[in-house]
């Protein structure tokens, strides 16, 4: 499908406000972290700016053992801690962020995890509160769907593959009936986004994902596998590859079906193009309540929330230990890096793409 002149053309500022507008209340959110954030950089001159979200790992256990996972046995290892212990530290996160993204490992492992998740929507009072998930347990937590504001189902084939009980392909026919469960219990299949991790193996299992999720109503999402912090470079020289990446972004750019992020971070994140990271917009904490400082992938622990009281703290004094955050030319090629990019560095360019 052609892109029109009108798909081309960029917004003005007068239309970019009234599109954040009708987003509120995360307009004020936005506003207030882009202007705090242009003081940090510009004023400051430092790249320690201001979060927009937590990562908040509630345990490194899985059911799986997926090839490209990083948690399951992680290089800095922390225990959890009680649930009333775990709730004290949702508090404190929620000082600072209205929006939270509880991962693990497998966070519906835990046995107190619908405590944790009803407690973190309805007692802290998180306005975006996000769960990952393989979705093989679903139906073991129903509570969770009562409480999240969206659901993220991890899934890399539509084909089943018994061959490998740890595998995805595996336990697909669970995690398919699971996500009709979670599509009734939410209400809304847009409230569910299925995310993809890229490998040469799955190209043609992402395209039917692709169009699995628009049949479906869910939301997609893509990025692809990283080993030892680098993203596969032998994808570039697979047209296969490069035929699906033009694929989503020519989806989004059109609004033929849901797609996570903008077509210039998706084609950043999946062509792996140049970015400057911003870790700290999106800090990852891990169960016992360490805070990562600049990020998970360096294996750095500045200190401890709990302990610390504030992240804005903990940041402060991981700044002092290791200094400020180094160039590293962008080599982990997540979705919050290549956000964290944009936000900063082109926030009315971002705000632009996503209410068009």
């Amino acid at each position: 499908m052609p892109v029109s002149a009108l798909d081309k053309r960029v917004p003005t500022r007068r239309e970019v406000l009234r599109g954040l507008v009708r987003q509120a209340p995360f307009v004020g959110k936005n506003f207030q972290l882009y202007f705090k954030n242009v003081w940090r950089r510009r004023v400051l001159r430092t790249k320690v700016v201001a979060p927009y979200a937590v990562t908040f790992y509630v345990t490194h256990k899985c059911n799986l053992a997926c090839s490209y996972c990083t948690q399951k046995e992680p290089d800095v290892f922390s225990e959890e801690l009680p649930t009333a212990s775990t709730i004290g530290l949702l508090r404190r996160i929620r000082k600072e962020t209205d929006s939270i993204v509880i991962t693990g490992g497998e966070p519906t492992l835990r046995a107190d995890i619908e405590e944790l998740v009803e407690a973190a929507r309805f007692e802290c009072k998180f306005r975006s509160l996000l769960l990952i998930t393989n979705g093989t347990l679903l139906d073991r937590k129903p509570r969770i769907l009562r409480a999240v504001t969206g659901l993220v189902v991890s899934l890399d084939a539509l084909a089943t593959d018994p061959t490998n009980p740890l595998s995805k392909p595996a336990a697909l026919p669970k995690v398919l009936e699971n996500l009709e469960f979670a599509k009734e219990e939410l209400g809304s299949a847009q409230r569910i986004t299925i995310s993809t991790v890229i490998e040469e193996w799955n190209i043609g299992e992402v395209e039917r994902l692709l169009d699995w999720c628009g049949e479906q109503g869910f939301v997609f999402a893509a990025q692809s596998a990283q080993l030892e912090k680098m993203p596969n470079l032998a994808l570039l020289k697979n047209p296969r590859y490069h035929a699906l990446v033009d694929k989503i972004i020519e989806r989004r750019r059109s609004g033929a079906q849901a797609i996570n992020g903008t077509p210039r971070t998706i084609e950043t994140l999946l062509r792996f193009g140049d970015f400057e990271c911003y870790p700290t917009m999106f800090p990852r904490v891990y169960p016992n309540g360490d805070v990562f400082y600049p990020c998970e992938p360096l294996h750095k622990v500045a200190g401890n929330l709990l302990r610390d009281g504030s992240l804005e703290k903990t940041f402060s004094r991981g700044k002092k230990i290791y200094g400020d955050i180094p160039p590293c030319q962008g080599v982990c090629y997540l979705f919050g890096n290549v956000l964290s990019h944009y936000y900063v560095n082109d926030f009315w360019g971002l705000a632009g793409d996503f209410i068009r």
